[in-house]
């Protein structure tokens, strides 16, 4: 009897399992078909995802090799500090400059 009950559940589950993929293959099948017969979706325009604005400034770069771009911030060029100042008091620097250098 023992046998006869575990024969009977083997059975009982490969028909379970067989028509469980009898039923994912038919709706595989079927949404196969819709896909089949939607439309195409539009092309997608490079223009419809490029941000155009704002319109960046344009940077001219230096006049050779040693000269800074357009839009750069000369913190020292050797001459003064005039863009350095103190962080706990906002003064102007205290360094001297000699030489075009700041010991």
């Amino acid at each position: 009897m023992h046998i006869q009950f575990s024969r009977l559940l083997a059975f009982a589950t490969l028909v379970a399992i067989g028509a469980h993929l009898s039923v994912q293959q038919t709706v595989a099948a079927t949404q196969g078909a819709e896909r089949q017969t939607a439309p195409a979706p539009a092309a997608a325009k490079p223009q419809d995802t490029e941000v155009w604005e704002p319109v960046p400034k344009v940077v001219t770069p230096g006049a050779n090799n040693t000269a800074p771009p357009s839009d750069a911030i000369v913190l020292f060029d050797g001459k003064n500090l005039d863009e350095w100042m103190s962080a706990q008091d906002k003064a102007p620097a205290k360094w001297v400059v000699a030489s075009g250098v700041s010991p």
